[in-house]
């Protein structure tokens, strides 16, 4: 397999447009090569299979959505009280503005979802992704234990599947306020 990683990287960024543009379907070596403008043959020359190829868009789907590692930083710089709400909407801002990446991951979803000898590649790989994300909030002490991890990454999930694919369904600052709502100190309980 070739190794230029300028051009791996562009047969990568045009498979995640082929996908959150046409959807799976699209996803061929003569549409990708054609996508990012490379010659016919190229693309199949740095993904021996269809497998390879989508574990390999996966993992670049799922670093572009990643955090960025700057503003990362400054947001962990907020004071305690707003420091988790910061580090929420910068993950936030970053999959509504890597709309490509969010809806390719939506589509990647669905085809392993159909396809069983990807689903365990796949999930592996997200599931790898959730462990990094809770020990990362855990650690920073924004959530104590899985269901509280689970129940904001499920509601902000939620949200960008509606508003990507949906948009304009929802109040465009909904988001924010379901971060609020999220971080917000818990209130004692009477009894």
């Amino acid at each position: 397999m070739r190794q230029n990683p300028a051009r791996r990287t562009a047969l990568l960024d045009a498979a995640i447009t082929l996908l959150a543009e046409r959807g799976s379907a699209a996803l061929s070596y003569r549409n990708l090569d054609e996508a990012a403008a490379l010659p016919v043959g190229t693309a199949a020359n740095y993904f021996r299979t269809r497998a390879d190829l989508l574990l390999e868009v996966t993992r670049h789907v799922l670093n572009r959505l990643g955090p960025d590692p700057q503003t990362l930083a400054a947001a962990l710089e907020h004071p305690q009280p707003t420091r988790h709400a910061a580090v929420l909407q910068h993950l936030l801002d970053r999959m509504q503005r890597e709309r490509d990446a969010t809806l390719a991951l939506l589509e990647l979803r669905l085809l392993a979802r159909r396809y069983p000898d990807l689903q365990a590649t796949f999930r592996t790989t997200v599931q790898e992704n959730l462990i990094l994300s809770r020990q990362f909030s855990e650690a920073h002490g924004f959530t104590q234990g899985d269901e509280e991890f689970l129940t904001g990454y499920l509601l902000l999930s939620g949200f960008v599947f509606e508003d990507l694919t949906l948009p304009g369904l929802l109040p465009p600052e909904l988001g924010t306020r379901l971060i609020q709502t999220l971080t917000a100190p818990s209130t004692p309980q009477p009894g």
